[in-house]
């Protein structure tokens, strides 16, 4: 397994123009905001004497949850391409065991979203710092980096689930540019989940990844939600989270945050466990 592990990091990391795609998600959303969406989001926040900052700590946590899981496909590409060219057929005649052969691809899905989070991370933590922001901190940051850990471990089984179907390189390509595109809907980065109608809202709220981006938006905008809504009522702060997704609401029912951790757990347990199934299934035919 170990071996299988290094050498699936080491094929990532050597294709540059992998790595950049794989973070296609990411500079998407990053563009959208700075070049055509984060004037006028701010401008409808003047009621705060620091909405730029606030809206920054937004936006970087939607990079966060959206890295974890395109991150993640970028590095599902080797098990494509060794099923594609037949390399898979090499592993099972090996002494390796088959299930040595899976846990290496998916430990190295999970190491890599975790390792390109984290580089999401420091860059969005930059921005924010370099735009007049504040940076995170200790006790923050130990959090967000808690929840890097889950959200991988959630984005990087799912992804593995989805990669297990696929058998060819165009397929791969194909569904890769459609998930780094839609993935910013998908977890509410594009635009604030208030402003969409609400079946769309519902969708977002029922998709796993964007439960991280909950957890990002609650820990990365806590010090500019109190700083700025220190002289509003209260029901402006919870109109406000309501609206920017930094709280989910079922109904009357509003989600704890136990109930975000516990969806990226059985996430990531549930479609690890059904990629498995998956993948044993398809070694059998070889």
């Amino acid at each position: 397994m170990n071996q299988m592990t290094i050498r699936g990091l080491k094929i990532f990391f050597k294709d540059k123009g992998g790595v950049f795609f794989s973070l296609l998600g990411v500079i998407i959303i990053f563009c959208l905001f700075i070049f055509f969406i984060g004037d006028s989001i701010t401008e409808g926040l003047d009621f705060l004497n620091n909405a730029e900052y606030v809206m920054n700590s937004w936006v970087v946590a939607g990079m966060l949850a959206s890295s974890a899981i395109t991150t993640s496909m970028g590095a599902y590409a080797v098990m494509v391409s060794d099923r594609e060219h037949k390399c898979i057929k090499d592993f099972y005649s090996s002494p390796l065991k088959r299930s040595s052969v899976a846990a290496g691809y998916m430990c190295t899905g999970l190491i890599i979203s975790i390792v390109m989070s984290i580089v999401t991370l420091i860059f969005g933590e930059i921005y924010i710092v370099a735009n007049g922001g504040e940076i995170s901190d200790a006790i923050t940051m130990i959090k967000v980096l808690g929840v890097i850990l889950l959200s991988s471990f959630a984005s990087s089984a799912l992804v593995c689930f989805i990669v297990s179907f696929i058998k060819t390189s165009n397929t791969y390509t194909t569904i890769s540019i459609i998930l780094g595109t839609l993935i910013g809907f998908l977890v509410g980065a594009y635009i604030c989940i208030g402003d969409l109608p609400e079946g769309v809202q519902w969708v977002i709220k029922c998709f796993p990844c964007a439960h991280a981006a909950v957890l990002f938006r609650q820990l990365l905008m806590a010090d500019g939600m109190v700083t700025g809504f220190s002289d509003l009522p209260d029901i402006a702060l919870t109109e406000f989270q309501n609206k920017v997704g930094v709280t989910f609401e079922y109904g009357e029912w509003r989600a704890e945050a136990w109930l975000h951790v516990l969806v990226l757990l059985g996430t990531g347990i549930l479609f690890y466990l059904l990629a498995i199934i998956n993948m044993s299934r398809k070694a059998k035919k070889y």
